[in-house]
């Protein structure tokens, strides 16, 4: 609704342990909701999310594999669970609510943005530039 729209943030950043770092695997996750500043951009009743990892998909995982394969399928399906936990906790009823989700991996990355091994992001490496 309009009402749960404007509690929301446009852009979330979320980390996992810092300790860990910003780079090591399932444990940050940037989400932007660009709904929240133009309402135009999703039909009525509706929000666009968009959620990702910064870059830190390891691409040897996913190399090998055939983007119609089975294997495909099922690592797509358990990689995005990282996503999933951190959207439930800013949208705890969210998978009830998506009628639309499309999962991109670092195939879909190289094959339609023509990225180097599937990357997603700036080319800047934390903690060494801003």
């Amino acid at each position: 609704t309009p009402e749960e729209l404007e509690k929301l943030q446009a852009h979330y950043m979320y980390v996992d342990d810092w300790a860990r770092g910003v780079v090591a695997d399932e444990n940050t996750a940037l989400l932007s909701i660009p709904s929240v500043h133009d309402p135009s951009l999703a039909p009525d009743g509706h929000a666009v999310l968009h959620i990702y990892t910064p870059a830190t998909e390891d691409y040897t995982k996913w190399e090998h594999l055939d983007r119609r394969s089975d294997e495909y399928k099922a690592l797509k399906e358990e990689r995005s669970q990282f996503l999933w936990k951190v959207l439930l906790k800013v949208i705890p009823d969210i998978r009830e609510r998506v009628t639309i989700q499309k999962i991109g991996t670092p195939l879909t990355h190289a094959r339609f943005l023509r990225r180097y091994r599937g990357s997603y992001g700036p080319a800047i490496k934390a903690g060494e530039a801003s």
